[in-house]
């Protein structure tokens, strides 16, 4: 076991002053950069690594959890202490880039047996000032995720287009179940809003919602969700399947047929209802998610999170709904795994002068004067 498992459990972890304890005997250690990206960045983890060995007893047999992300995507590198490593050099500011995973979120990186999470809001962020001049550490600054947005404010917002990854033994064990659905509960903030006993729509699908007449979880099981398993979605691809899915939903929910697909976000507003088709391992989810929280209804101050997912799980073959996902998006995550089509970075620029307040130190999420 080494540096790269996971700890046995995320309390098991060094506390930030444990940590800057820890990394504090590495002010001024000699270190000579090369400027390739790769090799340095190997470099420094190697120096912190040899700092932290003596904590290998904490690390957890890979047996007993699970790396959710496709290839170790956005994983730090030394998991064992939730922490990633970064090289700051010169100039007016440093441009501060996580890779693969939104910094301040719920995305889940590492799921135990027992069912807890780390996700990406855990993972400390370890910044080392080099000076450059004498060739050794000036300043090492740990911070967490929700201390930078705090301070230099919300990371950029990466172009991605986001899927959801449902495994082949997870489609098993929905299509398993005696209903043939995975169901959770609507969100607390949505819950105010919702309509509980069904009376037919009087707006279309298309239109927005509205406090009290958007049906809950419940309510699209029982109206829809439980009619859909047997149903045979006859299209010739993906797009079409899910589109003919969302004009049955919308009959089913008893719209009028003067009811148009949007082809928006989400696939039908008046309901904050999401459908989607699955016949292969990944979703298409678009650029929204559930882990990146965007506020989509201002009125009802309602995001992402609250969405509902309608997930149906088609036979590749004979293309008939063997199963069903109704969740909210809050909930999606904490189940399946979101990864993207591609590499991507979540960016802030942090002021030099934060670095050079510092110096000398190892410091934990310190106070700072952003006038400075």
């Amino acid at each position: 076991m080494n540096l790269t498992n996971a700890p046995k459990t995320k309390d098991s972890v060094l506390k930030l002053k444990e940590l800057e304890d820890r990394l504090r005997p590495l002010i001024g250690t000699p270190i000579v950069l090369t400027r390739k990206n790769r090799t340095d960045g190997s470099n420094i983890r190697k120096i912190i690594s040899r700092t932290l060995f003596d904590r290998i007893d904490n690390a957890l047999d890979k047996k007993e959890y699970e790396i959710l992300p496709p290839r170790k995507k956005g994983v730090p590198r030394i998991l064992l202490e939730l922490i990633d490593t970064y090289i700051v050099t010169s100039g007016d500011s440093y441009n501060l880039q996580v890779w693969n995973r939104i910094p301040n979120s719920d995305m889940p990186l590492v799921k135990y047996h027992n069912n807890d999470i780390i996700y990406a809001r855990d993972i400390r962020l370890v910044l080392l000032k080099i000076n450059m001049l004498h060739n050794q550490i000036e300043s090492v600054i740990i911070m967490t995720p929700e201390y930078i947005e705090n301070t230099f404010g919300v990371f950029g917002k990466p172009t991605i287009k986001y899927q959801l990854l449902i495994s082949n033994w997870q489609r098993q064990k929905i299509v398993s179940l005696d209903n043939h659905i995975y169901i959770t509960k609507d969100t607390e903030q949505l819950s105010p809003h919702l309509k509980v006993h069904y009376t037919a729509p009087t707006k279309l699908s298309c239109d927005k919602a509205e406090s009290g007449e958007i049906y809950s979880i419940d309510l699209l099981y029982q109206h829809v969700a439980k009619h859909l398993i047997g149903t045979r979605l006859l299209a010739p691809d993906t797009k079409t399947r899910g589109q003919l899915l969302e004009k049955i939903v919308i009959k089913l929910l008893g719209y009028s047929s003067d009811s148009k697909l949007v082809g928006g976000y989400p696939d039908l507003p008046n309901q904050l209802l999401e459908v989607k088709t699955q016949d292969e391992r990944t979703i298409d989810l678009g650029q929204y998610s559930p882990q990146i929280i965007e506020t989509i209804h201002e009125g009802l101050q309602l995001t992402t999170q609250d969405v509902r997912y309608l997930i149906a799980l088609t036979n590749p073959q004979t293309q008939i709904v063997e199963g069903l996902v109704l969740c909210s998006g809050k909930n999606l995550g904490n189940v399946f795994t979101y990864v993207s089509d591609n590499n991507y970075k979540c960016q802030k620029s942090i002021p030099m002068s934060f670095f050079d307040k510092f110096t000398g130190q190892c410091i934990a999420n310190p106070p700072f004067d952003k006038g400075i």
